[in-house]
């Protein structure tokens, strides 16, 4: 029996919820993958899945099946990528967990352009904003803002942004400006669903660091609610200035507290172990970095260790450093 492809098609069929749908992804009939279901539960000698009219879920013993089995797959995946990585050439699977903010800008665009310069590269990317387990979930790399989670992975910061306070003019007009720091608990804060905030912000004006109080008002999970929320005149947000820029200048936004320095957003990659960075990851971390430097605002950390080619000059850095 084919335990990896059987174990695949298992782990699929969990994450699509139907064998259908699992078939349609492995590029299989579903007759064969009904076929490798049965041949796993006989090999077992007890069901893995419950079928309804609502899909297909994992029974308790398919549960437990499918905790060894994701280790199992990522465990060859790695060692296939490991011994790929010996070649001069870029290829292979990786799978990639990047947040909606890095999907949705020059990141994404920079990780699309990859599948024309390397055909023989297959990037799984997933874009989403919960914190993943990169070892337990079987990715080799994420790309993170904020907090990153609990997890026995590698993290190394590449970078951060600079950030800045804003509200709509209108929001503004009917609440008014704050002038200082400490006005800022009686204003509505909008958060973003993935960031911890702890109840407050960090600030810094004349070298003197300060904590907001943030009343948050309302949470929203995509980048778009979030701006609309502004634009409406809901409350208040922290983004990345070179997300805002755009908006203040439309007159859609406006700064808040202009003359304090606002707490950077940091910028980070994840991935399972030391010796996970191959050939082929080293591609996608280039094209991150590329993403972020066309991104603008953004300064970078230099890992010389993790890239093909060094940055051009005209990129900001902010240090260079092996690790954190």
């Amino acid at each position: 029996m084919n335990y990896i492809g059987y174990f695949e098609s298992f782990l699929e069929v969990l994450d699509q919820g139907s064998l259908s749908a699992a078939a349609r992804v492995r590029g299989i009939s579903q007759p064969a993958i009904s076929q490798q279901m049965v041949a796993l539960e006989e090999d077992f000698g007890v069901p893995l899945l419950q079928r309804s009219a609502k899909g297909a879920t994992a029974t308790r013993a398919g549960r437990i099946i499918a905790k060894h089995a994701m280790e199992i797959v990522t465990t060859h995946k790695r060692m296939r990528a490991d011994v790929a990585s010996l070649a001069t050439s870029t290829k292979g699977e990786l799978r990639i967990s990047i947040s909606k903010v890095m999907g949705e800008n020059a990141v994404g665009m920079a990780l699309q352009k990859l599948h024309a310069v390397y055909p023989d590269l297959m990037l799984t990317v997933k874009v989403e904003d919960r914190l993943v387990d990169v070892v337990k979930e079987g990715y080799d790399l994420a790309l993170r803002t904020g907090e990153i989670g609990g997890s026995n992975a590698v993290v190394r910061k590449i970078g951060q942004f600079d950030s800045v306070l804003v509200a709509a003019p209108s929001y503004l007009d009917r609440n008014g400006r704050p002038k200082h720091y400490s006005e800022m608990g009686q204003h509505a804060f909008i958060q973003y669903a993935d960031h911890r905030v702890h109840g407050f912000h960090k600030v810094t004006k004349d070298g003197q660091d300060a904590e907001i109080e943030l009343a948050t008002k309302l949470i929203v999970d995509t980048p778009s609610h979030l701006i609309s929320a502004l634009i409406e005149g809901l409350g208040f947000a922290r983004l990345p200035k070179n997300l805002a820029q755009g908006y203040i200048d439309q007159g859609l936004l406006e700064t808040m507290l202009p003359d304090y320095v606002v707490e950077p957003k940091e910028i980070y990659l994840v991935y399972p172990h030391r010796h996970a960075i191959t050939q082929s990851m080293r591609v996608v971390i280039g094209a991150i970095y590329e993403g972020l430097k066309e991104y603008g605002g953004t300064r970078l950390v230099r890992h010389h260790d993790l890239q093909l080619a060094k940055l051009d000059d005209d990129c900001t850095d902010i240090g260079s450093i092996n690790g954190l």
